[in-house]
């Protein structure tokens, strides 16, 4: 099926590979929000309800038979109230007929407990679920079933309060006197709420109160679409998913239980039951979408049919069938009590100062009694492993892609503590596993990479690999639906030697020297015959070995690399797959979704990980770094109705930034200085190319070759990019500084940048005001906000040169908004020396009056007069933050809060490419003028970016 979307690739999206790294944790809705986003054109429907209760859960034609007959789903007679009490008016009803026509005697339909308190650290959870329990007080499911057939109608007997205290006060009755059967075994679990546990339970069930807020559109809804569809093009599609802020907060809200369920659990897969109103859809979920089946009216006789179907069959499914996995099992007392001893075992070591072992942060998380301990098989060709395992150190927040979870493992027969990685590859035939990667790179002698113990594909009961089934149903689909690009996922397990995290480095010294071990892992690994690339740097890759081994750095997590075949060179021409991590992806990947990867990305993404650890644990002084920039992200939506993330112009922006940055250990200050210097030249020269295309941009091609700024811009351009796509330039540079003088012990006693809420957030910055403002001064600060002056001018970033015949880069793809500034390009009148604010401008020093008047020949950031006087306050805290994009959450809390920012209100200018400060433009001859007048974002460059 033709597709038009450019996100693609298997990249960590923005949960799973940006919320570990926000300083500001994701609120609930925002976390609902994102999940939407990344599901934008991963719902594949609408199929029949039929069809997908045959084809998905399948039980056998005897028990099917089995199932009772002419059942009917009586609502409430009048619903009324608001939508909380008509749901709660609905879940009585599905408790009714769930429970008088025993359609699930194995399985327990409840309704959640009081949703506030929190389980298993989750503070989310679906309306209800089902579980298994055993009941040794119920009858046989025949002899229920019979005694059943003898009651007649049932009706609701509405509550005398409004808003009743329990769910169980809703009491049932029978016509014609008749009598329930007991349901003794029943009462506790079914017609009481219970508490909602993401370990345990099998089914999500999510209801919503009116039929109107079902996010999808219905089958008949798209044929009308394309039925009125004019248009030339016959490969049309139309989107699947309803727009509006509502949709997309139920459709977050669905995937995001549905990840947390796979976070819990050991599952392939899942069913989710989404009810609204009088109507209801079935989910199926694996790692690489959610098959949604059509809306039906389950109040009609056949609408009531197809639901007692879904719980019959739900309910006589084998576990295997439900999505359990069954090559992890529940552990025995026995495993329970070995495991846990031998991690308190493990941990003590640590905590004792063992010469040979590193610390791992948090590692006691691993015995959490919240999560069970699981036995968990790997194999190989040649091995196979039992491990036991119970909470991940680590584990992926994304309902599809990889869904990677690492755990501290033991050996069942040798008691060795190892690392086991569980994750769902991309299933391509030009990605090779990430054990195939490990061998190939331990036949070509690659260091500093660790070695694999035992590692394989995951297979089921029937000996096939356990693999996604989605992407063949999104491909089966008739009607013209709008789905993102595809990929197929399959289960893999690696076991490997434990490392440990970055962050356990002794000093910057030893942190700088892994990193400089890395960059020759890159540099061998591109240099074999198959042109590896890793392309996914992170900190979570980047590694430390044991002490005695001399602590030497190590890159792991190679699921991500392009392996290419020799003998199939022509097939990997073409292929554009953007990958890795958000927060640590180079500028030009981050831009253009279309980029192809190449050694440049791998060796700068070396550069912002190294920036990022080193921030939050090494000592540094002056101002606060603004630590959006490696979250920044802005949602690009397609026509087709995918989408696509967007970034990296505040890092481009930042750079300056970081050149300026003081560590406490000297050589740790000029490598980031060095690198960030290198960094800036590359995307200066790249700018000023594009601007010299565009000058010549009349000529044709053949005469434009010979224009002299051509050439120039275009020499420098690849002479910077060659010098940036060669490791041993980067290695050297390390190198140089780990030879000087001046290595401190510089860890910070406490992370500087720790995570927090936005609420903590906002606290800290009105305590910093309240620190740092004089009480002479606080009482002027004026009512309005920051004000932002823009002009409608594309960004830079991202650009590439149109001659790239021998330079293997992206193309061109604009997008609207603006650049944050950094701090260091703010111009702040407490900045200057002995200013005396009362006096007129004209007695000022010069770089005041420059400041007051708005001449062109300030920088990027202008201050008026009227507003310097609001800026009496420490040096510190005004560079303290420089404006990341606005959202509309940050556009909320600066109204609340009249700014986020510990800026007070200053006039920015919007900044375009490094070293090209832009100006207002408008003017009638064409010139560019610049103001000092405060000029509102317009909504047009302030649309949400989240």
């Amino acid at each position: 099926m033709a597709t038009t979307s450019a996100n693609f690739t298997p990249f960590k999206y923005g949960i799973a590979g940006n919320e570990r790294y926000r300083q500001i944790l994701y609120t609930v809705p925002e976390l609902q929000r994102e999940y939407a986003f990344d599901m934008l054109g991963r719902f594949f429907g609408p199929h029949s309800p039929q069809l997908f209760m045959k084809e998905l859960m399948s039980i056998t034609d005897e028990t099917l038979a089995k199932m009772p007959q002419n059942v009917k789903f009586n609502m409430p007679r009048a619903l009324s109230g608001n939508s909380r009490l008509l749901e709660k008016q609905i879940y009585q009803a599905f408790l009714s007929f769930i429970k008088r026509f025993m359609l699930s005697p194995n399985l327990h339909f409840f309704i959640c407990a009081d949703k506030k308190k929190p389980d298993n650290n989750v503070k989310y959870r679906p309306d209800a679920g089902m579980k298994e329990i055993k009941r040794p007080d119920c009858k046989e499911p025949d002899q229920e079933l019979k005694q059943l057939k003898e009651v007649k109608e049932f009706e609701l007997v509405p509550p005398t309060s409004p808003r009743p205290a329990k769910l169980h006060r809703y009491a049932t009755r029978a016509k014609a006197n008749a009598t329930l059967p007991s349901t003794d075994g029943l009462r506790n679990s079914d017609a009481e709420s219970q508490a909602f546990d993401w370990c345990s339970d099998s089914l999500l069930v999510e209801f919503k109160a009116r039929s109107s807020q079902d996010p999808f559109y219905t089958a008949e809804d798209i044929t009308k679409k394309q039925e009125s569809d004019t248009s030339e093009k016959a490969d049309t599609r139309f989107p699947f998913e309803k727009p509006g802020p509502e949709a997309r907060s139920i459709r977050g809200q669905l995937t995001l239980y549905a990840s947390e369920m796979f976070a819990h659990q050991q599952r392939t897969h899942l069913f989710q039951l989404l009810v609204c109103g009088n109507t209801a859809r079935f989910l199926f979920w694996d790692r690489a979408g959610a098959i949604t089946s059509d809306t039906f009216k389950y109040t009609t006789q056949a609408g009531a049919k197809l639901l007692a179907e879904f719980f019959w069959r739900f309910n006589h499914m084998t576990d295997e069938a439900r999505g359990v996995d069954l090559t992890a099992r529940g552990a025995n007392d026995e495993e329970k009590g070995a495991f846990s001893q031998k991690i308190r075992e493990f941990i003590g070591n640590m905590q004792d100062g063992n010469h040979r072992q590193r610390n791992i942060p948090n590692a006691e998380h691993t015995l959490e009694e919240s999560y069970p301990v699981y036995t968990m098989m790997v194999k190989d060709e040649k091995s196979e492993m039992a491990l036991l395992v119970q909470r991940p150190f680590f584990k992926a927040t994304s309902a599809i892609g990889r869904g990677t979870r690492g755990y501290v493992a033991v050996d069942k027969q040798t008691k060795e503590v190892l690392f086991l990685k569980d994750t769902w590859r991309v299933n391509h035939p030009l990605m090779k596993t990430e054990s195939e990667v490990y061998r190939i790179l331990e036949v070509y002698r690659v260091p500093h990479v660790p070695r694999i113990i035992c590692g394989g594909d995951v297979k089921d009961s029937n000996g096939k690999i356990q693999e996604t089934i989605s992407v063949a149903w999104a491909e089966s689909q008739k009607l013209r639906v709008a789905y993102a690009k595809l990929r197929n996922h399959a289960h893999h397990r690696i076991v490997q030697r434990l490392a440990y995290p970055i962050e356990s480095a002794d000093n910057s010294e030893e942190y700088v020297t892994a990193f400089r071990d890395v960059l020759v892992v890159i540099e061998k690994a591109s240099a074999t015959e198959h042109k590896i690339l890793h392309r996914d740097i992170s900190i979570g890759n980047v590694m430390l070995g044991d002490k005695e081994d001399g602590g030497v750095g190590l890159l792991s997590d190679w699921d991500h690399a392009c392996v290419v075949d020799p003998e199939k060179k022509h097939e990997y021409k073409n292929q554009k797959f953007r990958t890795g991590t958000w927060a640590f992806m180079s500028i030009g990947m981050l831009k253009n979704p279309l980029k192809p990867h190449e050694i440049l990305d791998d060796c700068e993404s070396i550069f912002w990980t190294m920036l990022y650890g080193a921030l939050h644990r090494f000592k540094h002084v002056g101002p606060r770094f603004d630590m959006t920039i490696f979250t920044e992200t802005r949602h690009q939506e397609n026509p087709d109705g995918t989408a696509s993330r967007v970034g990296g112009v505040a890092k481009k922006d930042s750079l300056a930034a970081i050149i300026s940055l003081k560590f406490v250990s000297k050589p740790l200050q000029l490598l980031f200085g060095t690198l960030a210097k290198a960094l800036e030249g590359y995307y200066m020269a790249q700018s000023d190319l594009k601007a010299a295309e565009e000058a010549a941009s009349d000529y044709p091609p053949e005469l434009r070759d010979d224009f002299f700024d051509v050439q120039t811009a275009r020499a420098a351009y690849r002479e910077r990019h060659a010098r940036l796509s060669n490791p041993s330039y980067w290695r050297e540079k390390l190198d140089l500084v780990l030879s000087m003088q001046g290595w401190v012990d510089d860890i910070a006693a406490e992370d500087p940048y720790p995570e927090m809420t936005a609420d903590r957030a906002t606290q800290r910055v009105e305590e910093a005001e309240r620190s740092t403002w004089t009480a002479d001064t606080a009482s002027n600060v004026p009512e309005a906000g920051p004000s932002m002056e823009t002009n409608d001018e594309d960004d830079d970033v991202g650009w590439q040169p149109s001659d790239n015949e021998d330079v293997d880069v992206g193309t061109e793809d604009e997008l609207d908004g603006f650049a944050p500034i950094p701090a260091s390009h703010i111009t702040s009148p407490t900045h200057l020396p002995n200013l005396d604010l009362s006096s007129p401008a004209s007695s000022q020093p010069q770089a005041y009056r420059t400041l007051a008047s708005g001449s062109s020949q300030s920088s990027h950031a202008s201050i008026s007069p009227s507003t310097s006087s609001r800026l009496k306050r420490s040096r510190d805290d005004f560079e303290g933050f420089a404006p990341g994009p606005l959202n509309r959450e940050t556009r909320r809390r600066q109204k609340k809060f009249k700014s986020l920012s510990p800026i007070p209100a200053p006039v920015f200018k919007r900044r375009g490419a490094v070293g090209r400060p832009r100006t207002q433009t408008g003017e009638a001859d064409g010139s560019t003028a610049v103001t000092n007048d405060m000029v509102t974002l317009s909504p047009r460059n302030a649309w949400a970016t989240d």
